[in-house]
């Protein structure tokens, strides 16, 4: 496992995950990414998708969020492209780990980052922070389940604490379970006091607060390139 800085989102072609291919992305933390439909089947939930992905050295990472929220926000900002949330356990990697030669890498996304009075970058794009983490895997199949290990676990807590809400994952398992109403109905309200924040430092972690509805941020600035 290594992290590294994040780097530009590009796309990667790859295969939904459906009831007739049972081989998603399981993993020992709660993952969303972003897919939006490439092509066309005969049964509509079968066809293929591209997933959001991020340059890492000569290959891709998966963009992956372990907040369902981070990620419709993300969404959000490119109301024009298409892309929609699903869950990774969902999402069959085998062409992306044969693309690369039997590896995954995903950018696990945590928060976004602070600009000068706002929480956006010029092209409208939401500034996010996180993780590369790289995994050997070999050929993919149905009953594999990847464990990201203590280490991960910590920099996330670490990660929450930093902005004083060290049970933020507890209210992350809660939106596992919002209906597509409420869902929407929290992803409006983050979105707006999203584009009512100046927060008055650059470069410190945001995280959404449920219970309050507003934007916390860390104390101290994030170093991009190893923004535990």
């Amino acid at each position: 496992m290594r992290p590294a800085p994040m780097d530009v989102p590009i796309p990667c072609a790859c295969t939904l995950d459906t009831s007739l291919h049972p081989s998603g992305l399981k993993t020992s933390l709660r993952l969303y990414g972003l897919v939006r439909t490439i092509g066309f089947s005969d049964t509509p939930a079968s066809a293929p998708v591209e997933i959001l992905c991020a340059a890492s050295g000569e290959g891709k990472a998966i963009r992956t969020f372990v907040s369902r929220l981070d990620a419709e926000l993300v969404a959000r900002s490119m109301p024009d492209s298409g892309y929609r949330v699903v869950p990774l356990a969902h999402f069959d990697p085998t062409g992306f780990i044969q693309q690369h030669q039997g590896w995954l890498t995903v950018h696990i996304t945590c928060g976004f980052s602070s600009q000068r009075d706002t929480l956006r970058l010029a092209d409208g794009d939401l500034p996010s922070l996180g993780w590369f983490i790289y995994a050997q895997t070999g050929p993919w199949s149905p009953e594999r389940f990847i464990h990201w290990g203590e280490e991960v676990a910590e920099i996330l807590l670490s990660a929450y604490r930093s902005v004083g809400m060290p049970n933020y994952n507890a209210w992350l398992n809660q939106l596992d379970e919002y209906s597509t109403q409420a869902m929407d109905d929290c992803v409006e309200i983050a979105w707006q006091t999203l584009l009512a924040c100046h927060p008055l430092r650059e470069n410190h972690r945001a995280l959404f607060n449920p219970m309050d509805e507003c934007w916390r941020f860390s104390d101290s600035p994030i170093d991009h390139y190893y923004p535990i």
